[in-house]
């Protein structure tokens, strides 16, 4: 008698193709370890500056143009970068949830792109320490400064439509369907952050609050790679059979 300890893909289902599993395995690796070099650069980075506040002053300053050790934390951008557009392609070829499913990925992958445009337009100054809001106030920064501070605002609401894009396909995929609910309320915890971010009712406390901010979307996009190389793991070993 034979049996299978996975569910058998659909017909024309995506994850039916079998041509793509090492891909899939690659990009949930990508996904995992992106936001885990992302958030070791910003620690290794703090401790190589001489006078920095992760509570008061935001990721960016670490690879701003006057920071000490500056390519640690663009080291953690691009990893990033690389881990969410891994992730966005990975789910393009495993999601079945129309053209939700397309557009949430094609979202993770927009997001990926603004990560790296960011880790590349550095900061001139740290953003929230007195002297340089008042370059930035009196218009002395360069277009590099402007472009990664515009360009981070868009990566971040795009973090929190693709979460929940995403949430909408999951519904119609059973490989993904627990993982839904989650992604509706990360999501959502996602905005509401950003908002008390950008609102910025506690002065002095950005930095902080930022960092509570992005470990939302950054546990989100860990977890869905673990998914991804599970789900490559799983169609490795088919076909399973006991007797």
């Amino acid at each position: 008698m034979q049996r299978s300890h996975s569910m058998p893909a659909p017909r024309g289902h995506p994850y039916g193709d079998p041509a793509a599993t090492g891909f899939r395995h690659l990009a949930g690796a990508c996904a995992v370890g992106g936001p885990l070099v992302f958030s070791a650069a910003w620690l290794v980075a703090w401790t190589a500056q001489e006078t920095y506040s992760p509570r008061r002053e935001d990721i960016s300053a670490l690879a701003a143009l006057d920071a000490q050790q500056p390519w640690i934390m663009i080291a953690g951008f691009l990893a990033l970068a690389l881990g969410l557009t891994a992730l966005g392609a990975g789910l393009l070829r495993t999601v079945a949830g129309g053209r939700a499913a397309r557009a949430g990925a094609l979202l993770v992958v927009l997001a990926g792109l603004g990560i790296l445009v960011a880790g590349i337009a550095r900061n001139d100054c740290s953003s929230e320490l007195e002297a340089c809001k008042a370059r930035i106030d009196g218009g002395a920064v360069s277009w590099h400064h402007d472009l990664h501070d515009a360009v981070s605002g868009l990566v971040f609401l795009t973090l929190v439509v693709a979460q929940l894009v995403l949430a909408r396909a999951f519904r119609r995929d059973p490989y993904w369907r627990r993982l839904r609910a989650y992604s509706i309320f990360s999501g959502s915890l996602t905005l509401a952050l950003l908002v008390l971010f950008v609102a910025g009712p506690i002065d002095g406390w950005n930095g902080l609050i930022q960092r509570v901010f992005l470990a939302v979307p950054l546990v989100w996009i860990t977890v869905l790679g673990i998914r991804l190389r599970r789900l490559a793991n799983d169609h490795r070993a088919l076909p399973t059979s006991a007797s």
